[in-house]
């Protein structure tokens, strides 16, 4: 387990009213918070889901806050059920290949590996979850697309935020997805991408 958690410290429509919340550091859309912004959301002995809603403006319209029981629930790389919402890391497809250079020495099937790692940070280590979307509105059933981050720490060890978008690319568990006309879908995570291919993580099927 300390050696996988060594890995994760290598990681680098319908509207709604517009009356927008006050700016705050970390209430961008996507932009990766800092663990005192978590922290805010922290309660003792309970882990906490906060959803985060912006416009296409960049303006916070909604957040809800919701205590989780039970286990998340990891249905693949980039599929997450969390406090009844299904959430979709945007932009990713998930298992680009069927086997993984885990903890930069194991080969594991790549849903293994993100079982693993998923069920670790946000199932054991989690206090915090935040995933933050432009979907302004959700039908039932239907996924959120969203970026994710969990605060983790606290006992002793320092607490930091843990992007699982960027993690689930640079672990090579996922990829950037491509729009129609061959662009990126997500050209912050390309660095991560690129170091990822560079370091192995991904093995030939």
């Amino acid at each position: 387990m300390c050696g996988q958690l060594k890995v994760f410290g290598l990681v680098i429509s319908l509207m709604l009213p517009s009356v927008a919340f006050p700016r705050e550091m970390g209430e961008h859309p996507y932009a990766e918070p800092g663990p005192s912004y978590l922290r805010k959301f922290a309660e003792d002995g309970e882990k906490i889901f906060v959803l985060e809603r912006f416009d296409a403006r960049g303006s916070l319209v909604d957040r809800s806050i919701d205590r989780v029981s039970g286990e998340i629930i990891i249905n693949g790389a980039v599929e997450r059920r969390i406090a009844g919402y299904d959430i979709q890391l945007r932009g990713l497809n998930g298992c680009p290949a069927l086997t993984v250079t885990y903890n930069r020495v194991q080969t594991w099937t790549c849903i293994d590996a993100v079982r693993d790692y998923a069920g670790v940070i946000y199932n054991k280590r989690a206090h915090v979850i935040l995933c933050k979307t432009l979907m302004l509105s959700t039908a039932q059933g239907q996924a959120i697309p969203a970026s994710c981050f969990a605060l983790v720490g606290g006992d002793g060890e320092p607490y930091r935020t843990v992007n699982d978008d960027e993690n689930m690319v640079f672990l090579g568990l996922a990829e950037i997805g491509k729009t129609p006309d061959g662009r990126s879908r997500r050209p912050d995570l390309e660095q991560a991408q690129s170091l990822s291919k560079t370091m192995g993580f991904q093995n030939a099927d």
